[in-house]
C-alpha cells in the first residue's frame, strides 16, 4: 500500500489506505499540532467522505477541539474559511472514485504539506499517544456557501452580459456551489452532470484528462458562447471556446495576468508551463516568478514575491486577493467578465498565446520511477537547465519538463516545440526513454 501522507495532503485508496482509523487519529494528531481550540469541517460528495467526517470530528472532539460541520463544502470554500479559523476538508479532489483524503488547511490560510507540518501530523497518528484534553470539543453546523459566495463576487467586481455557458459538474461539488454563485447575474447557464454523486458515474472528475471534457466540447459546439469543467472539488476548471476546443490553462492564466497585471507586478507560473507564458508576461511589464507544482507550494512562492496571480497548467489558479489560494469559481467568474467586456468570441482573445506546439501534459506508468528519470538524464545531461521540479530540458528545436508525480504513481512529460512535426518526434524519443 501506498503511503497517504502525500506531498500537498493526506490522500489515498479507500479504505486501504484511507480509512475511518486513520480520519479519527488525523483528527487528534491535527489538534495536537496545530495547538488548535476551533476548526471548521468540511467535505465533498463521495461516497464515503461521510463517514470519514464523522471519524475526523470524533478524532477532534476527543481531543478537545470545538468544530463547526459545514456539511457540503468546496475546497475553496474551506480555503475561504481558513481566513479567520483552522480548516479540515475530507476530499480526495480529482482523483476516481476509490480515493479519498483530507487537506488541512491553518488559520491564514496556508496549507500543510510535507514542507510545514505533514510528517508531524502523520508521525503523532502512527504513534497514537495523545494527551488527554481536561474537556471534550462541542459540535456545532453552520452553513458558508453564502458568505463564500459573496466574497468571490466581491473579488471579480466586473460587468457580465448575457453569455451562454455550459457547466460540467462531473457530479461533483460544482453542483452545489455554481447555481448559488451564478444566481442573479445575466449568464445563462445549463449544467451537465449537475447532480452529485460521490460515484462520478459519467466520467472522472478530473478535466486535465482530454477524454473527460469529450462530451463537454461536443455540446458546447456552435450552442454557447463557452463550456467550464470543474474537478469534484472545485478548486480546478478548464475552459472550452464556442467551437468546443479545449483552452490550455497557461493560456488562461496569460489572459488573466493581461487583465490583472500591471507593469512591475509579479506572476507566477509552474515550471511544466509553456515558453510563452515567460515571453508574454514580460512583454506587458510584468515579472514571471518559477514554482515548484502542487497547491502548497505555489501560494509559498506568491506570498514572498507578493505576486498578484499564479496558475498551473492542471487549471488550478491562485489569487492574492483571495489569500493566495486558488479557486476555480474566481477562476469561472472572472472569464466571464472578461467574455463579457471583450467584444470577442472566446477562441480569439487566445489568438496571441497560441505560438507553440505542445504536447499537453502526457502520464507514464513505470515500473521504476527513479530509473526511468536517470535515463532522461542521461540522454540529456549537458541540455538540462532547471531541476527546480522535476527536470527542465531545452534542446533549441524542442523543450520539456519531466517530473514524478506526488499525488499519482506515474510520470508527467510535457513538452514543447515551435512545429507539431518536432514536437512529434522528440515526444516520441523521450517516451521511449521513459518506457525502456
Amino acid at each position: 500500500m501506498a503511503d497517504p501522507f502525500r506531498a500537498y495532503d493526506v490522500r489515498g485508496l479507500y479504505p486501504q489506505e484511507v480509512n475511518e482509523e486513520l480520519a479519527y487519529n488525523v483528527g487528534r494528531a491535527a489538534v495536537t499540532f496545530l495547538k488548535a481550540k476551533k476548526v471548521l469541517v468540511g467535505r465533498d460528495c463521495r461516497t464515503h467522505s461521510l463517514s470519514l467526517k464523522k471519524s475526523l470530528v470524533y478524532g477532534l472532539t476527543d481531543q478537545g477541539c470545538d468544530v463547526i460541520d459545514t456539511g457540503y463544502c468546496s475546497t475553496p470554500m474551506a480555503y475561504f474559511a481558513a481566513q479567520k479559523i483552522h480548516a479540515l476538508m475530507i476530499t480526495a479532489s480529482h482523483n476516481p472514485k476509490q480515493y479519498n483524503g483530507i487537506k488541512i488547511t491553518k488559520k491564514g490560510v496556508e496549507g500543510i504539506g510535507a514542507h510545514n507540518g505533514l510528517p508531524k501530523i502523520k508521525k503523532l497518528s502512527e504513534v497514537c499517544h495523545f494527551k488527554d484534553p481536561k474537556k471534550r470539543g462541542k459540535l456545532t453546523k453552520k452553513d458558508i456557501l453564502p458568505a463564500y459566495v459573496k466574497e468571490v463576487r466581491k473579488i471579480v467586481s466586473g460587468k457580465y452580459k448575457k453569455l451562454r455557458v455550459l457547466i460540467d459538474a462531473g457530479n461533483g461539488m460544482a453542483g452545489y456551489v455554481v447555481p448559488k454563485l451564478l444566481k442573479g447575474l445575466p449568464i445563462k447557464f445549463d449544467m451537465l452532470y449537475g447532480k452529485m454523486d460521490g460515484t462520478f458515474p459519467n466520467h472522472t472528475p478530473n478535466p486535465l484528462i482530454p477524454k473527460n471534457t469529450r462530451e463537454l466540447q461536443k455540446r458546447v459546439k456552435k450552442k454557447y458562447d463557452l463550456g467550464i469543467a470543474y474537478d469534484s472539488d472545485c478548486d480546478r476548471v478548464f475552459f472550452i471556446d464556442e467551437n468546443g476546443k479545449r483552452v490550455r490553462a497557461d493560456h488562461v492564466l496569460l489572459l488573466f495576468a493581461q487583465k490583472l497585471l500591471k507593469k512591475g507586478d509579479r506572476m507566477v507560473y509552474t515550471v511544466n508551463s509553456s515558453r510563452i507564458v515567460t515571453e508574454k508576461v514580460k512583454e506587458m511589464g510584468g515579472k514571471p516568478k518559477p514554482s515548484r507544482i502542487g497547491h502548497t507550494e505555489i501560494p509559498l512562492v506568491m506570498r514572498k514575491e507578493k505576486a498578484i496571480i499564479g496558475g498551473e497548467i492542471s487549471g488550478h489558479y491562485y489569487f492574492k486577493k483571495f489569500k493566495y489560494a486558488d479557486s476555480g469559481d474566481i477562476a469561472a467568474l472572472l472569464m466571464l467578465s472578461i467574455l463579457s467586456q471583450s467584444g470577442k468570441k472566446m477562441s480569439e482573445l487566445f489568438v496571441p498565446f497560441c505560438r507553440y506546439a505542445h504536447s499537453e501534459e502526457l502520464n507514464f506508468e513505470v515500473k521504476d520511477k527513479k530509473a526511468a528519470m536517470k535515463r532522461v538524464e542521461k540522454a540529456y545531461k549537458k541540455y538540462v537547465t532547471s531541476k527546480l521540479d522535476g527536470m527542465s530540458v531545452d534542446v533549441k528545436d524542442y523543450w520539456f519538463n519531466v517530473r514524478i508525480s506526488k499525488t499519482e504513481n506515474v510520470v508527467r512529460l510535457n513538452a514543447e516545440s515551435e512545429d507539431k512535426k518536432t514536437l512529434k518526434k522528440a515526444v516520441a524519443k523521450i517516451s521511449k526513454l521513459l518506457r525502456r
